[in-house]
């Protein structure tokens, strides 16, 4: 076998042409799930968005535990690194319980029961906040294992939107602390969570369109 046959074959594998409609579907799908919800709860469509039980979170969770099992089945299709893969299941399936179970809620509304140190913004919005810094480096991990720029591109995309969302769901703290900064639109605040379920939808977008390796 010549030397050079090897390192040939995974070049190949590297290029290996991405599942371009997948991610553009599955946005489509999710857009429309969105509408749809706004308007079966018409007039008051916020509704769709806002409550705990409503069918918007019901798809954050849903596409959360979708990712978690994207990534299993992405390491047995060698299109992710077994550490890396192994580390997206856990988090997005931690994440997926959070979103049902609320329980950074619960942390951050009951969490002076249990400890003083929940008297400062920080300790309270512990989970949100690390969920914004594990995200960016989580990211930056998975960027490199991504072989193609617009998948890239639907990655970054994804953690810009969620951190948009995260800064909806900080900004009350933030403006608390610092009057004179605006009130927050309230269309956006309504949002929130939508924005959530956009963020998901692009990273598991980003996904989906990885081919694995022969």
């Amino acid at each position: 076998m010549h030397p050079h046959t090897t390192a040939r074959s995974r070049l190949v594998d590297r290029h290996t042409t991405p599942h371009t409609g997948v991610a553009p579907a599955l946005l489509m799908a999710v857009l429309g799930f969105l509408l749809f919800s706004g308007w079966m709860y018409a007039p008051q469509w916020e509704r769709a968005f806002r409550s705990d039980g409503s069918p918007v979170s019901w798809l954050s969770s849903a596409l959360l535990l979708a990712l978690s099992i994207t990534a299993l089945r992405m390491v047995g299709d060698r299109a992710l690194p077994r550490l890396l893969g192994a580390w997206l299941a856990l988090a997005f399936f931690v994440l997926a319980l959070d979103e049902q179970f609320m329980l950074h809620e619960l942390w951050k509304f009951r969490c002076h029961e249990w400890t003083d140190a929940c008297r400062w913004a920080p300790v309270r919005e512990a989970p949100m906040l690390a969920v914004a810094v594990v995200g960016l480096l989580t990211m930056a991990w998975l960027h490199r294992a991504l072989w193609h720029p617009g998948t890239r591109a639907l990655l970054w995309a994804g953690l810009a939107v969620g951190w948009l969302a995260i800064g909806v769901d900080q900004w009350p703290e933030v403006q608390a602390r610092w009057p004179s900064l605006p009130e927050l639109p309230a269309l956006l605040a309504t949002l929130e969570e939508g924005l959530e379920v956009v963020a998901e939808a692009l990273v598991l977008g980003a996904l989906l369109r990885q081919p694995g390796q022969r």
